[in-house]
């Protein structure tokens, strides 16, 4: 099989693929007969740089091209010797093979000083030009600045950082982009139509998401998969070659989480072991249109730009599901295949994982998982018998008592482990305004004692109502209201309420101008519930046993017993002591 990047490499503006702020750019000034003696092409690798750098240079010594034109004739002595790389005038300089000073001053400095053997412009096209030496730059330097009438530069780079900015502010710079995978598959779907060979649009989607906006890469596997058939190739025969990214299904996965359906879930990921799917591929295609529906959230035209390119079908199906799925649980769906896809190394079952994680996910959209040190008590199984044996297990069985070696291994486990607390969804059960407002001064202290400064974040809010498994939080001030909506924040602000509430609830924040916040009365309930021993006992995972007899403690309720309260209290809430 013949190279496909080279005997399908673009010769005219029109044929190169994207880049349409760096052609419009080029096209007016060889329009208007005015081309810069200095050009730096930079971006990614098989993007067009050296094809376009080739371009330009037909075009500025077309013999053919008339006035007003852009385009290259392509038929003419000129452009054919200079698409055949034999044209004298038109140099191609590796600058990783010509590091040195000496190079640089014998082949571009010093035949820079000769007029063109034929062309209008004698044009040096130094490809990889961040590898060359300082030496080299320095010496190239005056050559770039000052050249000849008859001299173009047109110097390529991927890593732009190691231009020296001397040589950088003497170009006419332009930076390259990514082709988007939409462009790629049009073109493979030209090469693969003018080599007359069939090959499903599901394999040339696949390789341009294979290829990450790379044209010559998804070239060269266009050519790895053409020679697996001969007139023909099945999405099966190119599994052999490329991976199959298996989109609709991790589409439909995302669908059965959103609905917690766990059972179709599992299901779906069995069936698709079984077929022989790659789980670690399959993950993060998952992960892949997470950031895909996150971006377009964000924006459209991020979406657009740095997402994937699904076809029409999918994309439709895929916007259906983003439409349920909120910020948290993006997050959430995120951050668990991530942990998922780290986990599946070499586990004795492929898609445990993924299973687990989906399992989690499932549980986790009705429930809130977090961490607690102490005790909650749930509510009541139902009593209804199951022979599953994935049940619930009696509760009577886990009140025994064990003896004091089995006690230190499951402390022990318990600490490896890290198991996390399970909260019924408050949308189940009921919660009074009243209730709130009476163990609000305990969440303050729940969330004083893991972010201190938003303890009084949420001293300058008002519980305003709670209904549905959501609670209302008035706030007065707009950037109080942002803080409280960033979502790293509101996980500290819902994980406390669940702990504190006993309910996993959802956070409204309202913004309210007209708020009138009482802070002193606030101050002294949030003073009463540290002072007061039930309440602190209560709320063991707010203060520790450790934090109530250290020294500055031991001095607050001193001072407390001398002055009346006050200032002891005072000490308490903010966790100060007196200093001599």
């Amino acid at each position: 099989m013949p190279t496909l990047y080279r005997d399908y490499r673009p010769q005219t503006f029109a044929e190169v693929l994207g880049q349409n702020h760096v052609k419009i750019t080029l096209q007016n000034e060889i329009s208007a007969g005015r081309p810069a003696s200095s050009y730096l092409f930079c971006g990614p690798r098989a993007v067009g740089k050296t094809t376009l750098a080739r371009v330009l240079s037909k075009s500025l010594n077309c013999e053919k091209r008339k006035k007003g034109d852009i385009e290259p004739c392509n038929n003419c002595p000129s452009c054919r010797s200079i698409t055949s790389g034999q044209n004298l005038d038109v140099v191609e300089i590796d600058a990783a093979s010509n590091t040195g000073v000496d190079n640089v001053r014998e082949n571009i400095i010093s035949f820079a000083r000769l007029a063109p053997a034929g062309e209008k412009f004698k044009v040096f096209i130094i490809d990889e030009v961040h590898m060359l030496s300082t030496s080299a730059f320095n010496a190239l330097l005056k050559t770039i600045e000052e050249p000849p009438a008859y001299v173009i530069f047109i110097l390529c780079t991927t890593e732009i950082q190691k231009v020296p900015t001397t040589i950088i502010s003497r170009c006419e710079r332009f930076d390259f982009k990514r082709i988007s995978s939409k462009e790629i598959v049009k073109k493979l779907s030209i090469i693969a139509t003018a080599e007359k060979i069939k090959i499903a649009p599901s394999v040339l989607t696949d390789i341009a998401r294979l290829s990450g906006g790379h044209l010559r890469d998804a070239e060269s596997l266009l050519g790895q998969v053409f020679s697996l058939g001969d007139k023909e190739v099945t999405s099966e025969q190119a599994e052999l070659v490329i991976p199959h990214y298996n989109s609709l299904e991790a589409v439909s996965l995302l669908d059965y989480l959103n609905k917690h359906d766990a059972a179709k879930a599992l299901s779906l990921i069995n069936t698709l072991v079984d077929s022989g799917v790659n789980v670690k591929v399959f993950i993060n295609e998952i992960i892949a249109l997470l950031r895909k529906v996150m971006l377009g959230k964000v924006n459209p035209e991020l979406e657009t730009t740095l997402g994937l390119g699904l076809d029409d079908e999918l994309e439709k199906r895929l916007g259906q599901v983003a439409v349920d799925l909120d910020w948290l649980d993006i997050f959430l769906f995120t951050r668990r295949f991530l942990e998922a896809a780290s986990d599946n190394k070499s586990p004795l079952i492929p898609q445990l994982p993924l299973e687990l994680a989906v399992a989690e996910l499932c549980l986790g959209s009705k429930t809130t998982i977090v961490t607690s040190s102490s005790p909650k008590q749930l509510p009541p199984t139902p009593t209804t018998k199951s022979n599953n044996i994935f049940s619930r297990t009696d509760a009577s069985k886990l009140s025994q008592p064990i003896n004091k070696e089995n006690k230190n291994k499951s402390e022990i486990i318990s600490a490896a482990t890290k198991k996390e607390k399970i909260f019924p969804s408050g949308e189940s059960f009921n919660l009074s305004l009243s209730e709130v407002m009476e163990k609000w001064p305990e969440f303050l202290i729940k969330i004083r004692k893991n972010n201190h400064s938003l303890s009084f974040v949420l001293q300058s809010c008002q519980p305003c109502a709670i209904a549905n498994g959501e609670l209302s939080l008035t706030f007065k001030y707009k950037f109080h209201l942002d803080r409280v909506n960033d979502p790293n924040i509101k996980i500290l602000v819902v994980q406390a309420a669940a702990e504190v509430f006993g309910l996993a609830l959802k956070i409204n924040a309202i913004l309210d101008e007209n708020l009138e916040i009482n802070k002193e009365e606030k101050r002294k309930k949030l003073t009463d519930s540290v002072d007061n021993d039930i309440n602190v006992a209560e709320v063991s995972a707010a203060i520790k046993d450790e934090d109530r007899q250290s020294p500055a403690a031991v001095q607050a309720e001193l001072i407390t017993k001398k002055s009346g309260g006050s200032l002891g209290n005072i000490l308490k809430t903010f966790g100060g002591e007196i200093i001599n």
